[in-house]
């Protein structure tokens, strides 16, 4: 039986997962879903069956094989790597792949900030018109792709991934182009004289490397001249038999990058298609790297009356987290762990989440027992119970100086 891999009719999330399926010969079809236009963007096509399709997590992209039904695409990839052994066979290789899928990620996020920028289509000249360089459909009068896949603010909130800086949404190409020699070299590097990232034998993290690494290339051409190694991988995958079959194949979609949504384009155009009256404060960033200086922001922050300041967002968040957190629950159901029977290292990622959700909103939790007791059942573990006791344990503060709530 064919798998079925449903996502955007866009490159995005899923360009690495088709790669994969195709250097495997795996039989699959395409559930291809379509986003509408502005102002509206309406995802009704994907949304009418979203809850239909038995995921437990429902989101984009998703791939059910049987009685298999995953979302997230990095679950999607190691599912896939797992049955065809593409996932590292030393504890070295495996350490690789596990940093290097988390590096690629990181990577790609930060280049989506960039892309969701209302402003960028200032900086359209520098892209040519080469349709293949177009994050959205070829037109220059949106962003340069404006979101990636999936639900678009998932991917690329600012500040949200290692120790990059949130960047005003203006001028930003140059500045990012200032700082991407240095995360190149970091790849260059790592990849050092190998023939793939893990060493001598292909992983599956070579195809979210070398999707990062050609949205790079299409966003600035001459990016990775200076990182032959780079360049060579590259054409080692596009080499690779079944790719490059694939990629001169009617089903091979290296464009749209992203999905149409932006930040402020769309509330822009809603409000210029409500005829409504507004007038744009925009802040501009006035320093140059590695400083950025926001301070022209920074002055008003604090001063507009705002809960939170970036948006009114506690509230918002609020009330879709009851129906995120009921997908938790079912998904736990009556086991006693996330995967079933044993602890895993997953139940640990999950009491994370759990407990700093619990100290944002302390009532998130009643009316689900089942997590509620999982909590209970994993700060019970003697180990945990002790360590919670010492002086070494460290509750708070949950985030850095920077975060408005969580900060102390």
């Amino acid at each position: 039986m064919a798998m079925t891999l449903g996502y955007w009719d866009i490159r995005g999330l899923a360009h690495a997962i088709r790669l994969l399926l195709e250097y495997t010969d795996s039989t699959y079809e395409e559930k291809k879903y379509t986003m509408g236009d502005a102002p509206d963007f309406d995802r009704s096509q994907w949304l009418s069956e979203k809850f239909k399709l038995g995921l437990d997590f429902p989101n984009l992209p998703y791939l059910i094989d049987g009685t298999h039904r995953l979302t997230q695409s990095n679950a999607i990839l190691r599912y896939l790597a797992r049955k065809h052994n593409l996932c590292g066979e030393t504890e070295e290789e495996k350490i690789r792949v596990d940093m290097l899928e988390n590096e690629a990620m990181d990577t790609a996020n930060q280049l989506a900030r960039v892309c969701y920028s209302p402003d960028f289509v200032g900086l359209s000249d520098d892209l040519g018109t080469d349709p293949g360089a177009a994050g959205d459909k070829a037109t220059h009068r949106g962003s340069w792709g404006t979101a990636l896949g999936g639900l678009p603010s998932a991917q690329g909130v600012p500040g949200a991934g290692g120790d990059s800086r949130v960047v005003p949404q203006e001028k930003q190409k140059p500045e990012f182009l200032k700082v991407l020699p240095e995360k190149l070299k970091l790849f260059s590097q790592f990849l050092g004289k190998k023939a793939w990232f893990a060493g001598d034998k292909l992983t599956y993290v070579d195809f979210l490397a070398y999707d990062v690494l050609d949205l790079h290339r299409i966003f600035e051409p001459t990016c990775l001249d200076a990182f032959p190694n780079l360049r060579d991988f590259i054409a080692r995958i596009e080499g690779l038999e079944k790719i490059a079959a694939y990629m001169k194949s009617s089903r091979f979609l290296p464009a749209p990058i992203y999905t149409k949504i932006a930040l402020a384009h769309a509330i822009r155009l809603l409000l210029e298609y409500t005829d409504s009256t507004y007038e744009e404060k925009k802040y501009t960033l006035l320093g140059d790297a590695p400083d950025f200086d926001r301070s022209q922001w920074l002055s008003e922050k604090f001063k507009l009356g705002l809960d939170f300041p970036n948006e009114k967002q506690k509230p918002e968040f609020l009330k879709v987290l009851p129906e995120k957190l009921k997908l938790f629950s079912q998904f736990l159901g009556k086991k006693a762990w996330f995967a079933g029977d044993k602890l895993t290292y997953v139940d640990f990622l999950a009491y994370d989440l759990l407990g700093v959700l619990r100290m944002f909103e302390p009532t998130c939790l009643d009316a689900f027992p089942n997590l509620k007791d999982f909590l209970g059942r994993f700060e019970g573990l003697k180990r945990i119970a002790a360590y919670m006791k010492t002086s070494r344990f460290l509750p708070t503060p949950v985030y850095s100086k920077a975060a408005q709530w969580g900060n102390k």
